[in-house]
């Protein structure tokens, strides 16, 4: 079990390394994809919005009508910013006002029972892929790929 702070400051170094990658993604590619069986950029960024949903759903017990998220679909990396901007602000305040009870409920997703500290860790790690897969992305529709967790190519900054 990880302490509750250490999760929030771990997820806000997560979500701001996130939104470093959509940044650095350039405006008006969002239908680009490497290859025709992957997910095109709008899909993929959608996926950091929509895990965000899902912990306000599962986790903090939001009523949400789902169909809302299913019409997701992003004009802009400007609307995909903001979009992740508030509904991680808005987890990170909920998560903060979250009793241990509540980190600590059981919950059930896609047929596996977990705590919802696993469930948000789960969030977090698929982010972390899906952030991943964005930065080639990034790459290859021209843009520059920023240091995630040390120096790329383009950027020599650090995040250590």
């Amino acid at each position: 079990m990880i302490a509750k702070q250490d999760l929030l400051n771990l997820l806000k170094k997560e979500f701001a390394t996130t939104l470093k990658v959509v940044y650095s993604f350039p405006e008006g590619k969002l239908d680009f994809s490497p290859h025709e069986r992957s997910s095109n950029a709008r899909k993929l960024m959608s996926t950091f919005v929509f895990e965000m949903y899902l912990i306000d759903s599962y986790v903090i017990g939001t009523e949400i009508d789902r169909s809302v998220f299913k019409a997701y679909s992003p004009d802009s990396v400007k609307q995909v910013i903001s979009d992740f901007e508030a509904q991680s602000a808005n987890i990170l305040f909920k998560l903060e006002n979250l009793s241990d009870d509540g980190m600590n409920k059981q919950i059930e997703f896609a047929g596996v029972k977990m705590t919802s500290e696993q469930f948000i860790m789960m969030m977090l790690f698929d982010q972390i892929h899906h952030r991943g897969q964005l930065s080639v992305y990034v790459r290859m529709a021209g843009g520059k790929v920023p240091s995630i967790y040390g120096p790329s190519a383009d950027d020599p900054g650090t995040n250590l």
